[in-house]
């Protein structure tokens, strides 16, 4: 265990106690969505059964996110769990993209990418000493086959080099949703610097003496943006599925959502 963890966490919960009851409230609340039974779709306009899969999987990845997010704030590990924020956050982005508009071509585009990934790890492998004999022709063939697939049903000129969406990355995705452009400049150019480890600052600090601290315990204080923005978000992703295929979960998310004041704030 870090030092003094078991204190940290002690106090946390009992400090933040009803935020944590909250997350735990919402994060069942969503897991009742997808092992309460079938979904009852009202709404089929503009989807079909892959996108709902689609949207199954992302949710439960989000819910998974989630509660990691929670765990690491109980323990007071605020930038771990800013950096799976951003996790959360492209997650919830790709639901709120495909959903949009064009879902059935967006939904294809969304896995096509993933599938452009995997041939470009295989080709990476078959170039790498030691990995070589990893990238069989088998496996080769089958990416290849399963991207030809997925491409053959979108429209000629489809581009997904650089990222699912088709655009050149997910802040040009993030611009095209409402309050998108706020939520990149903030929350992920935030977690940037935790993500790609430049974050050196936020683990020491100079004391009364000059000296370096290097700080090798968890925090109390700084539960509330990591535990804010995840609620946030999670309950986006999982209020924008049930909107768009009428769900009839309405009633019981409503009481998660979170205005800007309690996010500015720390109400609950």
């Amino acid at each position: 265990m870090l030092l003094h963890e078991s204190d940290a966490q002690s106090e946390i919960a009992q400090k933040y106690r009803v935020q944590l009851d909250a997350m735990t409230k919402l994060h069942d609340t969503v897991v009742s969505m997808m092992t309460a039974g079938e979904w009852k779709v009202q709404k089929t306009r503009g989807v079909n059964p892959l996108v709902a899969q689609t949207m199954m999987g992302l949710l439960t990845k989000a819910m998974k996110t989630f509660r990691s997010i929670q765990i690491l704030c109980e323990r007071g590990l605020y930038d771990d769990a800013s950096a799976l924020a951003r996790v959360l956050l492209e997650t919830t982005v790709a639901i709120a993209f495909i959903l949009q508009k064009k879902s059935k071509q967006r939904m294809l585009m969304y896995h096509a990418y993933g599938m452009v990934q995997s041939v470009k790890m295989l080709n990476e492998w078959a170039k790498t000493k030691g990995l070589k004999r990893k990238a069989t022709k088998a496996m080769m063939k089958q990416a290849n086959d399963g991207l030809a697939m997925y491409m053959s049903k979108l429209p000629a000129g489809t581009n997904l080099k650089r990222h699912w969406s088709g655009l050149g990355s997910i802040q040009e995705a993030m611009s095209q949703l409402q309050g998108g452009d706020a939520m990149y400049a903030t929350l992920y150019r935030h977690t940037s610097a935790i993500s790609h480890a430049s974050d050196f600052e936020g683990h020491s600090s100079i004391d009364d003496s000059g000296e370096m601290v290097w700080e090798v315990f968890p925090q109390v204080e700084g539960f509330e943006a990591p535990s804010y923005v995840a609620r946030q978000l999670l309950w986006q992703a999982a209020h924008r599925i049930n909107e768009k295929f009428g769900l009839g979960y309405a009633a019981a998310l409503g009481p998660f959502r979170l205005t800007r004041k309690q996010m500015d704030t720390g109400q609950v």
